[in-house]
């Protein structure tokens, strides 16, 4: 029990950081639950480990002035060990304004200094941290990013999200090569390049100017462990100056409760850019996070299809097995899944192809998984052995998450 309560304060510790921005993910404006009250003075901290800043030492605070309700001033600064001496210090400094007279609507600002990935719908960064850490292997790329943005974002009856952000910023090229090579474990391993596997579609630096529409309708029953409901999430981007692209990228969930304490899950992404080749703009697909079977990030596109459906039984199955002599036996359960999808380029000399154009692509180009899970504690780890489905590599594929969200 004490396990998984433990796994449970993690996963809402994940759930209410920012996730930054993504393809397939947004940031949303802070909110308290009901019950947590305002203070005047919050400090926070996004410290992290990776392959190019090694340690990143960071501080942040933010002040709620009691004498001007729904006003709030943030800032945080941190050190990089092993950047580029030039790089080092990374910072964000902003303001919000939440409306108490139109509930659920905020407006704000923020400039930062600040490094950049894509990566954030794949891995959460703490994990990240924690993988290149004790496993020596950083599953994010990196650039850096600095200017600022502005936005509003309105909270529809607590559940639903819009939001609109009008930004500008120059993208800064870091380096290729790891900055560090330090990790507690794995040592023989080496970090991968930055990015790693493609040469031909390297990180460009230049200046861009954004505009985004993002939407999220939540109809779960739980934002944090849901049971049963639709969530749909829809991003639109246009940007301009330097790279003149134009960007569509959807997200639909469905949870679905069977038999007992047995559940299923199932997650289509689609996604679709034109106007850049730079890899800032591409996406990724395959390994960690998504196509479990398949080498990490073996298709690469300016359009991806995604999809997995898993059945969780719960605890139904394994404890009826009398092994309940285990150390933490009551807090396993299993799963098994099924991953679909690729990443392609609707016309590899042609970045400005029409947005919803696929080319050649055929429902014969999409490649798949199967696999099952171990789940520990609501999620506090996860285990998943995943083979493809295509004759080319038999072997099975054995990837541990920690503080998995669906």
């Amino acid at each position: 029990m004490r396990l998984t309560k433990i796994g449970v304060f993690f996963i809402l510790l994940v759930a209410m950081a920012a996730p930054g921005f993504s393809q397939f993910k947004f940031e949303k404006a802070k909110r308290k639950f009901l019950y947590q009250e305002t203070r005047p003075v919050e400090l926070y901290s996004n410290t992290r480990f990776n392959r190019i800043e090694g340690f990143y030492l960071n501080m942040g605070l933010r002040l709620n002035p009691v004498q001007t309700p729904g006003w709030s001033v943030f800032g945080d600064a941190g050190y990089g060990f092993d950047n580029d001496p030039n790089n080092r210090w990374r910072y964000n400094v902003g303001v919000e304004k939440d409306f108490e007279t139109v509930p659920g609507l905020v407006l704000g600002g923020k400039y930062f200094n600040d490094l950049f990935t894509l990566d954030n719908w794949i891995i959460h960064p703490y994990e990240n941290s924690l993988y290149a850490l004790v496993a020596h292997t950083d599953y994010m790329d990196y650039i850096g990013r600095k200017g600022g943005v502005f936005y509003t974002d309105y909270k529809l009856q607590q559940l639903h999200t819009l939001r609109l952000e009008v930004a500008s910023y120059r993208y800064e090229v870091l380096s290729v090569q790891p900055k560090t090579d330090f990790s507690i474990f794995g040592r023989n391993k080496g970090y991968a390049l930055n990015p790693p596997f493609y040469p031909e579609y390297p990180f460009k630096g230049g200046n861009e100017s954004s505009l985004r529409l993002m939407a999220a309708l939540d109809f779960q029953d739980n934002p944090i462990f849901p049971i049963i409901g639709w969530y749909f999430e829809g991003i639109f981007e246009k940007t301009f100056r330097d790279f003149e692209t134009t960007s569509l990228f959807l997200t639909v969930k469905r949870f679905q409760p069977t038999f007992g304490n047995q559940r299923l899950l199932a997650k289509v992404l689609l996604g679709t850019r034109s106007g850049s080749f730079a890899y800032q703009h591409l996406m990724t697909l395959g390994g960690l996070g998504n196509m479990r079977g398949f080498d990490n990030k073996e298709f690469i596109g300016n359009r991806l299809i995604y999809g997995t459906v898993q059945y969780n039984f719960g605890g139904d199955i394994l404890q009826r097995i009398p092994l309940q002599f285990i150390p933490f036996w009551e807090t396993v359960s299993v799963g098994a899944f099924w991953d679909f999808g690729t990443a392609w380029f609707a016309d590899p000399d042609n970045a400005d192809v029409n947005l919803f154009s696929t080319g050649d692509f055929s429902l014969g180009d999409i490649r798949s998984d199967l696999g099952f899970s171990f789940m520990f504690s609501e999620g506090l780890l996860h285990l998943d052995v995943a083979r493809r489905t295509d004759i080319s590599d038999p072997s099975w594929r054995v990837l541990m998450r920690i503080l998995h969200k669906f």
